[in-house]
Order: C-alpha cells, then sequence, then structure tokens
C-alpha cells in the first residue's frame, strides 16, 4: 500500500508512459484490503492513490467477470483508455472507505462500454457508481496519474445497487464530455442517482454534448443528504432524460430533479401530473413562464431559463428531460 507509493495498484498495466495494447482480465477477486492500506494524503506526488485495478494509456482493454472489494479508493480506474469493454463487474465493500468509486473514468478515454455493473450490499459503492470526469483535481492522491482532457463515445448500461451513493456522476469544466450513452438503473442511493453538479467549478462552467440518459427506476435511501436525485448545475450543451421513475419512498422532502446551471438554457419537461406542475412551479425560483404555459394535464412545461432561475420538481418521475443551450 503505502510504501509503494503513487505507483502501488493490486493490479495495473506494464507501461503508462508509451502505452500498452490489447489487454484482457477475466474472472477471479481482486481484493485491495484497505484495513492494511491506507492511502497516502493530498499534497504529496508519491502518496498511495487506493485505487485497486488501474488502466493508463491502454488501446484495447476488457476487463469481464471480475469480483473487486474493498479498495481504499476507486474500485477500477481508467486513464488515456480506448476501445475498452468493463462488463459482468460486482462491487463489495466490506470495509466502506470515503472515495469508493465503482467505475473512475478521467480524461482522454474514448470509445468505451460499461455494462452490468452490480453493487452489493449496503454503503456500496461509497461514491460514483460510474464516474465519467474529463476534468477533476488531478493533484488529489486518488487522482495521481490521472490528465484531464475529453470523454467522447462511452455507453453505460444495467447498473445495479440497493444502497449506493450515487449512481453515475458527469463532470466537466471545459474539457468536452460528448456522445454519452446510458440506460438502464436499479436500485437505491443515499445522494444523487444523477450528478452533474458543478463541484468546485464556477458557475455556468461545463462542456457537455450529446448526453442520452433513459431506462431509470431509482428510490431515495436513508441519508442526510437532501440535494435532488438528478442535479443539475453543470452547463450542458444538450442532455436528454427519457423514462426517470421514482417510485415512492420514505424521504419526499428530497426533491426529485433540480436544474440552476448559471446559464440560459431551454428546457422541456414532460410526463408531469397536474400536482406534480402545481409543486414545481411553487418550489422553483425566478421562472421566467410565459402566459399561457400549461400545457394538457399529464404533459409538462417548456421554458427558458435564466442565469439565475432555478426549476426544481419537488416529487415523483417524468418521462421527458430535454436541456439545449
Amino acid at each position: 500500500g503505502p510504501r509503494l507509493g503513487a505507483g502501488g495498484f493490486l493490479l495495473t498495466n506494464r507501461d503508462h508512459a508509451s502505452g500498452n495494447r490489447n489487454l484482457t482480465v477475466e474472472g477471479g477477486v481482486w481484493d485491495g484490503n484497505n484495513p492494511g492500506n491506507p492511502r497516502g494524503p493530498d499534497g504529496p506526488q508519491d502518496s498511495y492513490t487506493g485505487v485497486a485495478l488501474n488502466f493508463v494509456n491502454v488501446r484495447g482493454l476488457n476487463l469481464r467477470g471480475l469480483t473487486v472489494r474493498d479498495p481504499e479508493s476507486f474500485f477500477i480506474r481508467l486513464g488515456e483508455t480506448r476501445e475498452f469493454a468493463i462488463e459482468d463487474i460486482v462491487l463489495e465493500a466490506p470495509h466502506v472507505r470515503p472515495n469508493q468509486d465503482g467505475i473512475h473514468v478521467g480524461g482522454g478515454c474514448e470509445d468505451g462500454r460499461i455494462h452490468r455493473i452490480a453493487a452489493r450490499g449496503i454503503n456500496c459503492p461509497n461514491d460514483d457508481m460510474v464516474a465519467l470526469n474529463a476534468n477533476d483535481d488531478v493533484t488529489r492522491a486518488i487522482n495521481l496519474g490521472m490528465r484531464e482532457g475529453p470523454i467522447r463515445r462511452v455507453s453505460v448500461s444495467d447498473l445495479t445497487a440497493e444502497d449506493a451513493y450515487t449512481f453515475v456522476r458527469l463532470l466537466s469544466q471545459d474539457a468536452p464530455l460528448e456522445d454519452v450513452q446510458i440506460r438502464g438503473i436499479r436500485g437505491g442511493c443515499r445522494y444523487h442517482v444523477l450528478n452533474l453538479n458543478r463541484w468546485r467549478f464556477p458557475s455556468g462552467k461545463g462542456r457537455m454534448a450529446r448526453v442520452r440518459i433513459a431506462d431509470v427506476e431509482v428510490s431515495k435511501q436513508a441519508s442526510t443528504y437532501q440535494e435532488a436525485l438528478v442535479h443539475i448545475t453543470l452547463n450542458v450543451q444538450d442532455l436528454e432524460i427519457r423514462d426517470f421513475r421514482r417510485p415512492e419512498d420514505s424521504h419526499p422532502e428530497t426533491p426529485t430533479l433540480e436544474i440552476a446551471n448559471g446559464s440560459s438554457a431551454r428546457v422541456e419537461l414532460e410526463g408531469l401530473e397536474p400536482e406534480q406542475l402545481d409543486a414545481l412551479v411553487a418550489a422553483s425560483e425566478n421562472l421566467p413562464l410565459a402566459q399561457g404555459w400549461r400545457k394538457a394535464p399529464g404533459r409538462g412545461i417548456k421554458v427558458t431559463l435564466q442565469p439565475d432561475s432555478r426549476l426544481r420538481l419537488p416529487r415523483g418521475g417524468f418521462q421527458r428531460l430535454r436541456i439545449v443551450h
């Protein structure tokens, strides 16, 4: 662990500098033994990252049928990796740690597929089940060896967890995050289903285009977090979410959706019941609704948000959300 420094992993590719091609890892239980391998501190550039499986500068990576357990930080981390497939992965965390992302994808990754990822047990994963982070703080211990850069043409499908922290994190400041397809999310979460907040970045930042998300059914689990299940404070150029279902849960105080991204954007929100529309208008701030905004009952609204607008849907699901900048 810490004695190995930033280059210590349970498994990694041989040549991060010049790169490797056509790597396949299939089967097995990969145990990071985090009680015996505490991560290093932020600041020193030789700190142990706590990452279990790490792949940097690979073209043609296949990970199939793995069980990964007890990482000190990320279960699986990719950077500058192209033409990758990560399929049929089980995540287990008997010893919970902060920042336990499931599949963490950093800058420079393109043309990838992440499919059938299942987390077992409570508090698993204890951060983002799938994170696509085009921009990030790459000086932190958990990110040493990563670079910021574009993420393009990645599909994510069939995520299941009974008690995830967050299912999907999309993060960009000025590096493009483009052509992302996400489908099939099931289970429960303590924080977000979809986290598109701006983190430490200035208001109005974000460079996301052609992001399509569909078929989501997630309930809110017990936690102290009260932010919306779908939280959008990054600037998105083109985002669509379809068939978002929120089963009844014991935390109705947690909103379903909030958009406050510090920019002007056209928003279409469809498939709402009349009481949802009334609750949305009451809960939102500086919402520039034109006269006659209400469509047929059970449909939704179209509105152009301003930088100081905050659209909030307090409860229930929706059929379609479209944001275009």
